[in-house]
């Protein structure tokens, strides 16, 4: 009887045991299967804490960056601002302040010169413009222009793609201008109300793109073109109602044709600059026009050299026109 009570109570603590181990493998398999949940759930907590402290963190350092950009160049966005006005809006009270102005650097120095200075002290007056961009060549073509010191106009049209170049155009100094949207003769003439959805669609664009709402325009191929089919006064008329001023140019580089040489260009530019006081200089920012990007040093540095004043087309330049009805 007893040897009876003892194995069962052998039995028992046997089971006890068995159950024992059963609970600890169970409780084993959980932690294995719960635990790199767990840790992971944790990483990714911490991930994503590590991931908003370094958007805090650059966001305070572009902050200062910005900070340190506008407190370097305070007047930058103003000057472009002023190049591209519209002529019938008046300055404000805070652009006529004088004491509110930045200083003016040795390097603006010369840009402060009237052209009716310049023409007394017997200096041409050049205004170099490029049609067409941007393009591919833009960004070497202004960093040509920043090497030399030298502010350009260009008359671009709607080429998506080049929005940081566009930028630079207007935060650079250069005078951002209008060309029309798709510069595609048969649509931009084909009716007044064409004409001005491709000058409207542009500025809207250009303006959307850059902050800079330009007024300053040329037609394509000139006002002077034989593929509108109206008088080009009815096209005229629109831009005066629309206080918008129009350029044509009284020396061409010849660049529009194909096949010049970068001599070419050159010898085209300065011989028309030779025989006027004043020069609206016709080029093209166009990736295939490699002759005319690599012809612009050359033109910058004669024009250097013979003490010329070379400006950007601003709301106060004379206007030159083609003479057409």
């Amino acid at each position: 009887m007893n040897e009876d009570k003892g194995e069962l109570s052998e039995a028992a603590r046997r089971r006890k045991r068995i159950n024992l181990y059963k609970r600890i493998i169970i409780i084993m398999i959980i932690t294995i299967i719960l635990l790199p949940t767990i840790l992971c759930v944790i990483l990714f907590c911490r991930m994503n804490r590590l991931q908003k402290d370094f958007s805090e963190l650059k966001a305070q350092l572009e902050s200062s960056v910005q900070l340190a950009s506008d407190e370097e160049s305070p007047g930058k966005k103003q000057s472009q601002a002023s190049l591209n006005k519209n002529p019938a809006e008046p300055e404000s009270s805070d652009t006529a302040d004088a004491e509110t102005q930045p200083a003016v650097t040795e390097a603006e120095t010369d840009a402060q010169t009237t052209v009716e200075e310049a023409l007394k002290q017997g200096r041409k007056v050049v205004y170099l413009t490029f049609d067409d961009g941007p393009s591919d060549n833009t960004d070497a073509l202004l960093d040509v222009l920043a090497e030399h010191n030298v502010k350009a106009t260009f008359f671009v049209n709607g080429h998506e793609g080049y929005e940081e170049a566009l930028n630079r155009i207007v935060n650079e100094g250069h005078t951002l201008a209008l060309h029309t949207y798709t510069h595609d003769y048969a649509h931009v003439y084909e009716s007044v109300e064409s004409f001005a959805q491709e000058v409207e669609s542009l500025q809207d664009y250009l303006e959307k793109t850059t902050g800079v709402r330009p007024h300053i325009f040329r037609f394509p191929g000139g006002s002077s073109n034989s593929q509108a089919p109206l008088p080009i006064s009815q096209y005229i008329d629109y831009l005066n109602k629309n206080n918008l001023v129009y350029f044509d140019w009284n020396v061409s580089s010849g660049d529009g044709g194909d096949g010049l040489s970068r001599k070419q260009v050159y010898d085209n530019v300065m011989k028309g600059i030779s025989g006027q006081d004043i020069s609206v200089v016709l080029m093209h920012d166009a990736t295939y026009r490699m002759t005319t990007f690599e012809a612009v040093p050359d033109i910058i540095e004669k024009l250097q050299e013979q003490n010329a004043l070379i400006l950007p087309i601003t709301a106060d330049t004379q206007p030159v026109h083609h003479n057409v009805n």
